[in-house]
């Protein structure tokens, strides 16, 4: 299933993997799981970008 507004979404995933990314100026400490959390928000953006359906990532993620 390709999202017709699949750029957006991509768009969505990237600007919030940034904020997660900058809580780390607030919590320093959490440095390490913000980046994996941003990682992940990006992968997803990818692949929404990439027409790959949910159910796609349901089985990437297992």
């Amino acid at each position: 299933m390709f999202l017709s507004n699949a750029q957006r979404w991509a768009q969505i995933c990237d600007r919030q993997a940034e904020i997660i990314e900058n809580l780390s100026n607030v919590f320093p400490e959490r440095k390490e799981y913000h980046s994996d959390l941003g990682i992940s928000w990006r992968r997803l953006g990818d692949q929404v970008s990439r027409g790959q359906s949910l159910e796609t990532l349901d089985v990437l993620n297992k």
